[in-house]
């Protein structure tokens, strides 16, 4: 997408208005080849939601993103718990069987099979599998907590194959929106980064086959790719195109850099310098840096794309960059000296004066509008905050992540505390490899680190 036209986007928040959003929740989307979004397969009873800060503008209202994928944070802590309670659902139906099947064994009986000990001395299994208690789901927030951990994971391994920043961030939201309608519990997020990101080159025209998109990770074959992306591409409703604030930042940036370069005598340009002191460009291309950071992770992380335009989670961003260098642009942009987002005059070399007056007319009233600056900074200050709060997410103790992948893997495989059963969810359905005798053990010399792990090593 070209400067111009990105920065269309950007400029369109000079046409910001207040609006209340109402798309419909579901705790599932279903995978038919007719493209359906969440919204037409619901089984969460849609609520009114309106984030007081949020501002939307007209053109970004009738986009599939805002009208599908917008939520207030009331209404989107509410589908993230029915998600979350459609997974507990399934997990009790799996043990539920589980304890049917160990019931009904025709094995030996259970309270006479004995384990092997350190001992030599036979330990009983427990007759009655009822006596072993079910195991306890996650809640909602240590679902989320996961999701983020693994998104974590998908940035980095997005910078080993060295894709550009729309790739990374178009696998992030497509993640992020996956499992807000499906529960960790049915569909562990490890299984699925592979195929997510294999997804999304494809979505931002940054294709590789999957031959070469395999050749980066050992052990990975096309078919482990591509075996869940049609649940995923259903998962997310069919909505592969996503509006991310880089590409109006990169235009609102060379939009600032260009005015500050020019010899306008504008007042508000030269206020504008002013405010930003010597060497603003310098100034202005240090902030783009660091601004970029902000949107290629702590926005994808946080929920700012559910409750926020494009244009203004560029703000936001920018603003937690340079706070001043953002209070500026915003007053130059959308002060009381701003004409952005107002009627422009036509202009004729030959009209009659009757005729001019009515064509200024609309000019005059949109002149007594009131500034947009004020109902804006709100917006893009909680916006900035919730990206900040974002920062938490790396700061969780590995024990802690460690507890909740152990509570999901007994959660999603009764069979090995039942002796019965199967397991729960996508990729528990592999057959197990047997285990590799002592002597044919690698020497740990050649054991592969967990931090080099692609996948960031096993939790447990």
């Amino acid at each position: 997408m070209s400067a111009r036209v990105s920065f269309c986007e950007c400029q369109r928040v000079g046409q910001l208005k207040q609006t209340v959003q109402d798309p419909a929740a579901s705790t599932s989307v279903q995978t038919t080849s007719t493209r359906q979004s969440p919204t037409h397969i619901n089984h969460f009873p849609p609520q009114p939601h309106h984030h007081p800060a949020t501002m939307e503008d007209q053109l970004y209202t009738t986009t599939t993103q805002c009208k599908t994928w917008s939520f207030g944070p009331t209404t989107l802590s509410n589908l993230r718990s029915a998600t979350n309670a459609a997974g507990v659902r399934s997990i009790k139906r799996g043990w539920k069987r589980a304890r049917v099947e160990a019931s009904s064994s025709t094995n030996t009986p259970l309270a006479t099979t004995p384990i092997p000990s350190n001992n030599n001395t036979p330990t009983p299994i427990p007759a009655d599998p009822s006596t072993i208690p079910d195991p306890e789901p996650l809640s909602p927030s240590e679902e989320l907590t996961l999701v983020n951990y693994y998104m974590l994971r998908l940035m980095a391994m997005s910078d080993i194959f060295s894709f550009p920043s729309s790739v990374k961030a178009t696998a992030c939201i497509f993640l992020s929106r996956f499992h807000l309608h499906h529960s960790v519990h049915s569909y562990h997020p490890k299984h699925l980064l592979t195929t997510i990101l294999f997804l999304a080159t494809k979505t931002e025209n940054n294709y590789l086959s999957t031959a070469e998109f395999c050749k980066r990770i050992p052990k990975l074959t096309p078919e482990a790719v591509l075996k869940y992306e049609f649940k995923v591409a259903g998962g997310i409703g069919w909505d592969f195109e996503i509006r991310h604030p880089l590409r109006g930042a990169d235009g609102g940036i060379m939009e600032l850099l260009t005015a500050l370069g020019s010899n306008s005598s504008d007042l508000g340009l030269q206020t504008l310098k002013e405010k930003l002191g010597q060497n603003p460009s310098r100034r202005v291309t240090d902030a783009a840096g660091r601004m970029k950071g902000y949107l290629t992770k702590e926005a994808l992380v946080s929920d700012v794309y559910y409750h926020y335009t494009p244009p203004q989670i560029f703000l936001g961003a920018l603003w937690l960059a340079d706070k001043e260098l953002a209070e500026a642009y915003i007053e130059w942009r959308f002060g009381e000296n701003s004409t952005m987002g107002r009627p422009i005059k036509k202009k004729k070399k030959e009209r009659k004066g009757k005729e001019r007056a009515a064509e200024d007319e609309p000019a005059a009233e949109a002149s007594k509008q009131p500034a947009l600056a004020p109902k804006l900074v709100p917006a893009v200050i909680a916006c900035a905050e919730m990206m900040l709060k974002a920062q938490e997410y790396e700061k969780i103790p590995v024990d802690v992540l460690k507890r909740i992948d152990k509570k999901l893997h007994r959660c999603q495989n009764p069979q090995k505390f039942l002796g019965a059963g199967s397991p729960i969810g996508i990729g528990n359905d592999a057959p197990q490899q047997p285990k590799k005798q002592a002597e044919e053990a690698p020497p740990p010399e050649k054991k592969r680190k967990t931090e080099d792990d692609m996948f960031g090593g096993s939790l447990r």
